[in-house]
């Protein structure tokens, strides 16, 4: 019976141990996780800036349609 409880304690302390080692292996990601999630967030803006720069272009673009309606329009006008 003293062998089973020595198996028992032996078994317990390699599952305790790994249980630390996955503890301490979760511990060393995170600062990787943050960093992750910082890259995120950076995309993120990045993704906004470039949404917001295609969104300026567009307008440039309508502002040079709306001219070109007006343009068409009053000689039109001035052709009645």
């Amino acid at each position: 019976m003293e062998q089973n409880e020595q198996e028992q304690r032996s078994s317990a302390a390699k599952d305790f141990q790994d249980s630390l080692d996955q503890l301490q292996h979760l511990l060393e990601e995170d600062p990787i996780e943050e960093q992750l999630v910082q890259e995120a967030k950076m995309d993120k803006a990045t993704q906004k800036q470039v949404v917001e720069d295609s969104l300026k272009f567009d307008l440039a673009d309508w502002e040079d349609a709306v001219a070109d309606i007006e343009q068409y329009l009053e000689s039109k006008n001035q052709e009645d």
